[in-house]
């Protein structure tokens, strides 16, 4: 589309591309593994118009070894769009680890690590201007400290420094005294990992670690994890050794693996740290690589961590991070074993793609358009020579025609404009008046990490505290400005037609955690 506007001899235009889509939703399935020799696999392909058939496709990812999935993982990091302090720290942290660490194996991306430098220092810059006065870190820079965040950061500055990348010692500083200030009034599992935080960052307290495994019963895999490797840091070995120890015993060893799942509680602590088995057994495998190499039970944890590899990641950006951090612990004791890999691809009966993957090159991405593939099922035959194992993704991508999109479940979401001075309901607006958009949902069973979208009301702007306009009339409110006391959230992002918040859903009233109603 373009549009000229022309009066005399000066003029004015804009091109704008705009992309039609076929009235289609995607369909995505994944299959991650891993095996020696020979796999087969099927894809189904339906019977599609030609619009959506263009649109279709097949991914297909091989690794050699786990190093390629730790390039695709920080590819996920990089890009990721938002930016809390922990979205920011688990981008930052798992590129100067893996930059370091590729460097030294050889391998990698050239272009990714020639990025890493400019992007490890913008994150680190972001994180500086989000330390709170107190030395501490929230979630933004608004909201109240949090200890499991403040210990998030300051072990996340502290490897990245050992790392070589330059960081302010001062901000770990803060951090580290704000932790150790602190470390009574922490949830004993949260005091583990702070003590850990501390050890890494160089102010390690080996008496107050040592005192912690009076207490071990009371932690969980994650903090038992934290606190081996706390003791191993500080020269306490033997009780490094005999917590691991603890951590074998406690493992679930099934024909996928070997993890340690996350307990069925789910309380203030596992919300406020975002606990879950692969967080908890990443953890547990950097204890394995670093305090006890060659353990029984590493490869099984390896194996578990890989098949729960997403098309993207991990997971969530914390559980990305602390999988690239294990599996790169792993990786440095291990690349130096692994075997060059012949491969080759198979549609159908029909070679698509073959080469090797070795140490300059450690994994490689085909794609299949639907164009290639007949309807119905279509056999996909991957082989592999030369020893070890093929780690493989297969990812399909069919868009599949939908005139209308029909509800998933029993959710129920209702909209009321209120008043922004009186909290009343409202019907219409003044120019200038101040709009509260209340979205109510009703959920019929406990759901987690639910996404709701709004699109902003016709002739209304988004209020942005951050602009020195009208929308200061909410400025009455003291400083320090606690948003989710006073609007329901602690963040907002503006941007243009679109705007994004984030809350402190544990701390609002009229709240219920279970997921049963959520205003």
């Amino acid at each position: 589309m373009c549009i000229r506007d022309r009066e005399g001899t000066r003029g004015d235009a804009v091109r704008l591309t705009l992309p039609i889509r076929p009235l289609a939703i995607p369909d995505v399935e994944t299959q991650v593994g891993a095996f020696s020799g020979d796999f087969t696999t099927t894809v189904y392909l339906p019977s599609l118009p030609q619009d959506a058939r263009d649109l279709s496709s097949v991914q297909i990812e091989l690794n050699r070894s786990i190093a390629g999935s730790l390039l695709t993982g920080l590819e996920y990091l990089t890009g990721f769009p938002y930016g809390c302090v922990e979205q920011t720290m688990s981008r930052a942290l798992p590129n100067a680890v893996v930059g370091r660490a590729f460097y030294q194996l050889g391998v990698g991306n050239p272009t990714l690590q020639a990025d890493l430098p400019p992007q490890i220092n913008a994150g680190l810059q972001r994180l500086y201007g989000f330390q709170h006065n107190d030395g501490g870190w929230g979630w933004w820079y608004d909201d109240s400290t949090d200890a499991y965040q403040t210990a998030w950061v300051v072990f996340g500055l502290a490897v990245t420094a050992e790392a070589g990348y330059e960081v302010d010692p001062g901000v770990i500083e803060r951090g580290g005294d704000w932790l150790t200030q602190h470390l009574d009034e922490m949830d004993v599992r949260t005091r583990a990992y702070a003590l850990y935080s501390l050890a890494i960052a160089g102010y390690g307290d080996l008496e107050a670690t040592q005192a912690l495994v009076e207490e071990l019963s009371d932690l969980d895999t994650f903090s038992q994890a934290a606190l081996a490797l706390a003791l191993h840091k500080l020269g306490a070995s033997a009780q490094a050794r005999q917590i691991v120890g603890l951590l074998a015993e406690t493992a679930s060893v099934t024909e996928r693996g070997v993890h340690w799942p996350n307990p069925n509680e789910d309380g203030r602590y596992y919300r406020k740290t975002m606990a879950s088995a692969t967080r908890s057994t990443a953890l547990a495998l950097s204890a394995l690589a670093q305090i006890h190499p060659d353990h029984e039970l590493e490869p099984g944890v390896v194996r578990w961590l890989m098949g729960r590899r997403q098309n993207h990641g991990w997971g969530s950006t914390n559980e990305t991070a602390y999988a690239i951090l294990a599996l790169t612990d792993h990786l440095l004791a291990t690349e130096e074993a692994t075997a060059d890999t012949v491969y080759s691809v198979e549609l159908n009966g029909q070679t698509i793609a073959s080469g090797t993957l070795g140490r300059g090159e450690p994994a490689v991405s085909l794609e299949i358009p639907a164009g290639q593939m007949r309807n119905g099922h279509n056999r996909l035959r991957i082989q592999q020579s030369g020893g070890g194992r093929l780690y493989y993704v297969v990812s399909s991508r069919i868009y599949r025609p939908q005139a209308q999109v029909e509800a998933a479940g029993n959710v129920v979401v209702s909209r009321t404009y209120l008043d922004g001075e009186t909290d009343q309901p409202i019907r219409t607006t003044q120019p200038g008046q101040l709009v509260r958009v209340r979205l109510t949902v009703e959920i019929p069973d406990d759901s987690f990490y639910v996404i709701l979208e709004d699109h902003l009301p016709g002739g209304l702007e988004a209020l942005n505290e951050g602009l020195n306009t009208t929308s200061h009339e909410t400025s009455a409110y003291e400083e320090p400005r606690y948003y989710w006391k006073q609007y329901g959230y602690n963040h907002k992002e503006v941007y243009g037609c679109l705007l994004y918040t984030s809350d402190a859903a544990d701390e609002l009233d009229g709240v219920d955690l279970g997921g049963r109603r959520i205003i």
